[in-house]
């Protein structure tokens, strides 16, 4: 029986997308393929058992049959973080271990899966470091190929962890990155005894953010276009220019999400006529019943904020390109995309499934 550890050094660096991966081609391939998440972030209550809600979201994807509590055994709380603060906390290597050995029962291969990176757990003493070894994981790391930076932590990470460490896949990757990943990094890190699986591209749906996430981000009131947000914002404008300078920066930006001033209408009313994604009204400033008329004849959801329009642009930098189990396209999009892209003939052979 094989296990995978899908990791990061850094957060939202596409773990579950490739999680997802993992188990979809797993199960075509034919082998029984088990899920495991050790340590939940997200609480959740479902038909009375706390457990965590990316977890629970997985589990219904895959139909999975083990139970919530033995997917996830530990959901850290904040009354959990401060009792481990105040008089320390014991038992959760026990309970991961436990809950770990019953879901490899009639399992090939377990895929096991983090929430933010690999040293979340150090203070409850189950780092993703010290669980790779007491589940004898094989570890992937999944980064965002950005700069030299990524491949000396990733150097650094394998004199730590030794031989677990099996390789990386590089998410996100630009065009131009493209032939330096396959013609210099990948030699690189063979050397370094780590395989790159795959480096799968810069995609604009899997970036892309859904609307109902904007209104629940942030705390956003709808005035209109409820019925339109499963809408995919594929990227964000302010609209703090002019009108003809605004106008050339849209069109050159489709399925955008604009971000302006409550009382910037001349804007707002450019944007709907233009089709866009939706619009994020700073500020608390309600639209005139105008520029509401206009966005229902045109599908566009108006959504109204307390912030001002820097915040809230900085609130949906933060959020962008965070991969979430709700669009069902993003999801098998998704999914396809790592089956094109990662080579599990050579992950298969590293995990002993070949």
């Amino acid at each position: 029986m094989g296990a995978v550890y899908v990791t990061s050094i850094e957060r939202h660096a596409g773990k579950k997308l490739i999680t997802m991966g993992l188990i979809d081609r797993m199960r075509r391939d034919g082998l029984k393929v088990g899920y495991f998440k050790p340590v939940g972030h997200l609480p959740i209550k479902v038909d009375n058992v706390v457990t965590d809600k990316g977890a629970w979201l997985l589990s219904r994807l895959f139909g999975l049959e083990d139970s919530i509590e033995l997917i996830c055994p530990v959901i850290v709380t904040q009354d959990l973080i401060m009792q481990n603060y105040e008089t320390g906390v014991t038992g959760l290597q026990e309970r991961i271990e436990g809950a770990f050995e019953k879901i490899c029962q009639q399992k090939d291969v377990v895929v096991v899966g983090c929430d933010n990176n690999f040293s979340e757990g150090s203070s409850l003493g189950v780092s993703g470091t010290q669980l790779i070894k007491r589940l004898n994981a094989r570890a992937i790391f999944v980064e965002r190929y950005a700069c030299d930076f990524c491949i000396d932590f990733l150097i650094e990470l394998k004199k730590v962890i030794g031989d677990p460490m099996i390789g990386v896949v590089f998410n996100r990757v630009q065009a131009l990155h493209r032939e330096e990943i396959e013609e210099i990094v990948s030699p690189f890190l063979n050397r370094q005894y780590l395989d790159l699986f795959g480096a799968l591209p810069h995609d604009t749906l899997l970036g892309s953010t859904q609307v109902s996430d904007l209104v629940e981000h942030l705390s956003a009131d709808v005035v209109c276009g409820k019925n339109q947000l499963d809408g995919l914002v594929e990227n964000f404008l302010v609209g703090g220019m002019q009108v003809d300078k605004f106008i050339t920066y849209l069109l050159k930006s489709p399925g955008s999400g604009i971000i302006v001033g409550g009382d910037r209408t001349d804007i707002q009313l450019v944007a709907i006529e233009n089709g866009v994604r939706c619009l994020i009204l700073s500020g608390s400033l309600y639209p005139n019943d105008t520029i509401i008329t206009r966005a229902e004849a045109k599908g566009v959801p108006i959504l109204v904020v307390r912030d001002d329009t820097f915040t809230v642009a900085k609130k949906v930098e933060a959020m962008a390109g965070q991969f979430r189990l709700r669009n069902r396209e993003k999801i098998d999009h998704g999914i396809k995309l790592v089956n094109e892209t990662l080579d599990f003939g050579r992950l298969y052979e590293r995990l002993g499934l070949d």
